[in-house]
């Protein structure tokens, strides 16, 4: 019962965090920012539907961007002590990810991740991407529209030709 009062406390507090977490107004050229992108960071799901896909998906990443880091994160990966009293994760957890510099964050987690929409807000990265359509679409900046009925590797097959696309386009 505790447990679970803390994480509905938790979820609530996350969801009014990210609702006023205000990230760039301006227009942004996005072909521009793909053709710059040298670090990548991939947050995965805590559930394994995307685990028979996503080494694909990562090694399709790296021919895109030949040049860049890919780093991923996995949900399940976050411990108690990551966290602060409140379950969120701590500033110097949190520095991980902002002292990394990422310039792509790939969220690839449900549309009701609200912890993974909360490091993707924070990490700093000027683009910012979510497989799902979902809550706090305001902190995604990048929208590649997939109809949610096609099967999962069509929708990342999605994405990866975009990316193409975009940085192919510039040269």
């Amino acid at each position: 019962m505790k447990e679970r009062l803390k994480n509905w406390i938790l979820n609530k507090y996350i969801g009014v965090r990210l609702k006023f977490i205000t990230l760039e107004k301006e227009a942004q050229n996005f072909p521009a920012l793909i053709q710059r992108i040298k670090n990548i960071l991939v947050l995965l799901p805590i559930d394994n539907i995307l685990d028979n896909h996503v080494e694909q998906f990562i090694s399709a990443l790296y021919k895109v961007f030949t040049d860049a880091t890919i780093s991923t994160f996995e949900r399940k990966s976050f411990r108690k002590s990551d966290g602060n009293w409140f379950g969120l994760p701590s500033d110097t957890y949190m520095r991980h990810f902002t002292e990394e510099s990422f310039d792509l964050v790939i969220d690839l987690t449900s549309e009701n991740d609200r912890l993974s929409a909360y490091i993707c807000a924070l990490s700093g990265a000027p683009l910012r991407l979510r497989l799902f359509e979902g809550n706090f679409p305001h902190i995604y900046n990048l929208h590649i529209r997939t109809d949610p009925q096609k099967p999962l590797p069509e929708r990342l097959n999605s994405i990866l030709e975009q990316m193409r696309v975009f940085k192919e386009g510039l040269k």
